[in-house]
């Protein structure tokens, strides 16, 4: 009953966000972006802060190869469906005919073709995949600060719970601003059978990747599903397994999804450049819709954004539903 409680209340905050962005000086506001940063950072603080309080030394080895284990795992299980269903889509022309590489700068593209300038598209997609990647390392050291914390100062009765949980209501409120602010049109976004079957793709390559962990370290398969239904969205998912019981379990929700994207900025640029482009959206799960998404229109052309986007939003409004339910099974 807690656990629906919690959810009903992720929803109505993310809810009462997009309807506050309907107001445009509420969804134009640059100070708005600016505290639901601030809001993440503490979120990320408190989230190392709660690990180094309720976890010891001897735990960290073990969230850390079961992170790793989690990420690889999920990531190459969802490659391997979408190859599945992409070579299916395209045998019996249900998707259109796969994209080229998308190079920003017309004079690169110009007289000599593409093959000629393709030392210069792997130099240039490999910096973008650097400097994408300071974002998601400042995130990971803001943990790092609070675990320091955590692990240093011991405050008798305080875990960090209660303000964690505040902050992840907060951000999913400043979140659903976002989703209206980067609106697209979903009328012709659905109309895409790829609009379906991307998403679709990413959860039952995840869940399937989910079983390789389970194994090794003997997890609940439902409790592994949990972990892998977090999609790239280490701030959701994390917490969300931490509050339902299992810090240990929650914590390496928490490093497995910064893992993935981590994994998705370094493979879309090389992904982009195989027969079937997309299929970097989908190892970049949910965080396709804005961390990764610049990443995705430089490497995969900007036709490559609707779906993007639509295949993240899909997957951040299954993240708070699918994590308990696979969680309590």
């Amino acid at each position: 009953m807690a656990a629906f409680f919690s959810i009903v209340t992720l929803f109505i905050f993310l809810a009462a966000g997009m309807a506050l962005g309907q107001i445009r000086f509420i969804r134009e506001n640059a100070l708005i972006s600016k505290l639901s940063s601030w809001t993440l950072y503490l979120l990320l603080f408190f989230m190392g802060f709660r690990i180094a309080s309720c976890t010891g030394a001897d735990r960290l080895l073990e969230i850390g190869s079961m992170s790793l284990v989690f990420a690889i795992s999920t990531a190459a299980g969802t490659a391997l469906v979408l190859i599945v269903i992409y070579s299916a889509a395209q045998r019996f022309s249900v998707m259109r005919k796969p994209m080229t590489v998308f190079v920003s700068d017309k004079d690169d593209r110009a007289d000599n073709g593409l093959e000629q300038n393709d030392g210069y598209l792997l130099q240039n997609v490999g910096q973008s995949s650097l400097v994408n990647l300071r974002e998601p390392l400042k995130l990971f050291f803001i943990v790092l600060c609070g675990f320091a914390v955590g692990w240093f100062v011991k405050i008798p009765g305080f875990t960090g719970e209660t303000v964690s949980t505040w902050m992840l209501r907060f951000l999913l409120f400043g979140i659903g601003i976002d989703m209206v602010k980067n609106s697209v049109n979903l009328k012709d976004s659905l109309a895409r059978p790829e609009t379906i079957y991307l998403p679709a793709g990413v959860i039952l390559g995840s869940l399937l990747g989910s079983l390789i962990p389970a194994v090794i370290f003997g997890i609940e398969p439902g409790k592994a599903a949990a972990v892998a239904s977090g999609f790239g969205w280490y701030s959701l998912s994390g917490v969300l397994i931490t509050d339902m019981g299992d810090q240990i379990l929650g914590s390496a929700a928490f490093v497995s999804n910064i893992l993935r994207e981590t994994i998705a900025l370094l493979t879309i640029p090389l992904i982009s450049r195989t027969r079937f482009p997309h299929i970097g959206i989908g190892i970049a799960g949910a965080t396709s819709m804005d961390v990764t998404l610049p990443l995705i229109e430089k490497c995969c052309g900007p036709e490559a954004v609707p779906v993007s986007i639509t295949s993240g939003a899909g997957l951040s409004l299954l993240v708070p539903v699918l994590v308990p339910l696979f969680f309590q099974l």
